[in-house]
């Protein structure tokens, strides 16, 4: 996605948010002007002003539980305003609660919400029309809910572009730490041959080479007898500089994870990701660190689509016999964690390696941890 799509997006979803709170100000003020000489102006003033109140909060800051508590107290608000003030307009407020409430619940409940204020809609009007004017409630019925389906359409259509665009963007970023990990491997393997071609070619070539030299050293007498000593010392430092070099490329053979894991967490909006490899060993099998990244990844999905968390840290810790991969966020508990086909998935294949998945959820939020055998495998 180009960085003139994101703008678009975030200017339309600022422009959804604050029309949703001048449309709530400004009906409020409206219903209070109706009734203005009347002995429930107060009322209504206060209900407005509250009912305000609760917009701001539930779309600029609430999150979790608070969130639902707001949006039903909104509906009381909403239902006590429809009886109070005499005018139809005041049904625009469902509206934004129904905007809301695509994004708690999604469009089926929504559209149970809908018939449900639209019920409690025809019973404030009948309540102070009776059957005097049936034929206007109906076509009032009629158009405000023919806005009410008009505006969850839009939303949910714009939730559904949203997740694409986050699926999307996850898919790139699992794909840029996919191809880091496999240039790493490809890396790692080429540094393995380059060094065992050295090893097993010319360390033999040297090593047949310094004892015919020693032999040649025991045979002549004089000065070829310099020479060869002098190749002889030379065929023993090229040796120990190519056993050198060898090591060199075998301990340079490590998977840098973090750089891989570091690229599956950039770019994620809104979100506090903190990576901490400091304590990490050397991780030199590729099967290891695959499965090290695609816990991290299937966690770090399970964080952002089933948690109410705004921050997560993903850290490694271990040493040379095995190491702990821990991701961790600060979610509330409202619910029992039931294991999916995302933790299954990572279970079936971190015990495919031989390895443990355990996971808890307390007051300070859910944290797996994932422990495997670092050592390279034959």
């Amino acid at each position: 996605m180009t960085e003139t799509e994101i703008t678009s997006n975030n200017i339309s979803e600022t422009v959804l948010t604050y029309s949703g709170i001048m449309v709530t100000a400004l009906v409020g003020a409206v219903g209070a002007y109706t009734v203005f000489n009347s002995p429930v102006f107060v009322y209504v003033i206060v209900l407005a002003a509250l009912q305000l109140a609760m917009v701001i909060y539930s779309i600029l800051l609430s999150k979790g539980r608070t969130l639902h508590l707001v949006f039903w107290l909104e509906a009381l608000c909403i239902s006590a305003l429809l009886f109070l003030v005499p005018s139809s307009f005041i049904i625009i407020l469902t509206m934004v609660w129904l905007v809301q409430a695509v994004e708690l619940f999604g469009i089926r409940r929504s559209a149970q919400l809908l018939l449900a204020s639209q019920a409690m809609f025809l019973v404030a009007q009948l309540s102070y029309f009776e059957y005097t004017n049936w034929l206007m409630i109906l076509i009032s019925i009629f158009l405000y809910g023919l806005l009410q389906v008009f505006s969850i359409t839009i939303v949910q259509r714009a939730i559904n572009e949203r997740q694409q665009r986050e699926q999307m963007a996850a898919l790139n970023r699992e794909l840029i730490a996919t191809r880091d990990l496999l240039s790493q491997a490809s890396a790692q393997s080429e540094r393995v041959r380059i060094a065992r071609d050295l090893h097993d070619i010319l360390g033999h070539h040297m090593t047949a080479l310094i004892l015919n030299l020693e032999v040649a050293s025991h045979s002549v007498e004089g000065q070829p007898k310099e020479k060869v000593d002098q190749s002889l010392a030379m065929a023993k430092l090229l040796l120990s500089d190519l056993r050198s070099t060898v090591g060199e490329l075998r301990d340079d053979s490590a998977i840098n994870l973090e750089d891989s894991v570091k690229k599956l967490v950039a770019g994620i909006p809104d979100f506090a990701i903190d990576v901490d490899f400091s304590d990490a060993p050397q991780i030199e099998d590729v099967d290891v660190a695959e499965t090290f990244l695609r816990c991290t990844q299937e966690a770090l999905t399970n964080v952002l689509r089933h948690s109410n968390a705004d921050r997560c840290s993903i850290s490694m810790s271990g040493n040379e016999a095995g190491c702990t991969l821990s991701v961790s966020d600060n979610g509330s508990a409202d619910s029992t964690i039931e294991p999916g086909n995302g933790l299954k998935g990572m279970l079936e294949r971190v015990r495919a390696r031989g390895g443990t998945l355990d996971w808890q959820q307390n007051e300070d939020g859910f944290q797996l941890s994932v422990t495997l055998n670092t050592a390279a495998t034959a």
